[in-house]
């Protein structure tokens, strides 16, 4: 919660992604259907996750600073007579802060672990590769699809848990493998420097909707299609953060368990100490 936005959720548009599923239904195209619906639980997951991360952050904010005011009244016995009424305090910030800061990891490891990245324009953009950046690979004859899922059209795109990989990220060696002009690498990639690009059959999108790709004539010589390599390590620092968020949003749901215990017993205490 202190790594704020994790996913653009300011931005995005779900209303037109709303209208779009509506449009979608008066046809009787199943595929069309269950894809604008998809993208519309996407859209408004993602909203209510952004929501989550300031709401979360302010209240667990305000009410641990009133709560150590508090605290410190209490320790110098300023604040006996109103004992019972911190105890009330903190039983209740304790339960709602628990409550927010849990649905709010819920929302934030389900999408870390089961949607595609989006960029602050909601757009997916990163192809899935393997260690090699390969998004398909040569079998008798033919392009075979690495991720393609029958029926899943998101399959071709990077998860935000994948994000941490290697083949993600800026490295050294696979940079100045792609930078040899005529090596297989940069003849072979999508955005490749090279002067043909590869043909639409055979880019990664392709992909989304078929398990292989015909080979046009310029890739005779290639034994798998790549993606170019990445030039910075932003992918790393959204997955460190993301991780990172987590891990803080699991500690500070004990420190509300935590106050809301202390705020219960000390509203039962009898003013003379827990």
């Amino acid at each position: 919660m202190l790594f704020l936005p994790l996913v653009p959720g300011k931005t995005l548009n779900c209303q037109e992604k709303t209208d779009a599923y509506k449009e979608a239904k008066k046809g009787n195209n199943e595929a069309d259907i269950k894809s604008k619906k998809k993208a519309k639980n996407k859209c408004n997951r993602d909203k209510a996750m952004y929501g989550l991360e300031y709401s979360s952050l302010i209240f667990d904010v305000i009410c641990g600073f009133v709560c150590t005011i508090l605290g410190l009244l209490h320790y110098f016995d300023v604040a006996k007579p109103f004992e019972k009424v911190t105890g009330i305090i903190g039983l209740a910030t304790g339960i709602i802060g628990f409550v927010l800061t849990f649905v709010y990891l819920v929302y934030s490891a389900y999408i870390f672990t089961n949607d595609p990245y989006l960029n602050a324009n909601g757009s997916k953009t990163i192809y899935k590769r393997d260690g090699d950046w390969a998004y398909a690979k040569l079998e008798n004859g033919k392009f075979t699809c690495l991720f393609y899922k029958e029926g899943k059209d998101n399959s071709i795109y990077a998860k935000y848990n994948d994000l941490g990989k290697k083949q993600y990220n800026y490295n050294k060696k696979q940079s100045q493998e792609y930078a040899k002009a005529g090596s297989e690498v940069n003849k072979c990639s999508y955005l490749s420097s090279a002067t043909t690009p590869l043909a639409p059959a055979n880019q990664p999108n392709a992909c989304s909707s078929a398990k292989t790709l015909v080979p046009d004539s310029s890739l005779n010589t290639c034994k798998a299609l790549y993606i170019a390599p990445e030039t910075e390590i932003t992918n790393k620092y959204l997955f460190d953060k993301w991780v990172t968020t987590i891990i803080f949003s699991c500690f500070i749901i004990v420190c509300d368990i935590g106050l809301a215990i202390f705020g219960f017993l000390l509203f039962k205490s009898d003013g003379s100490g827990i």
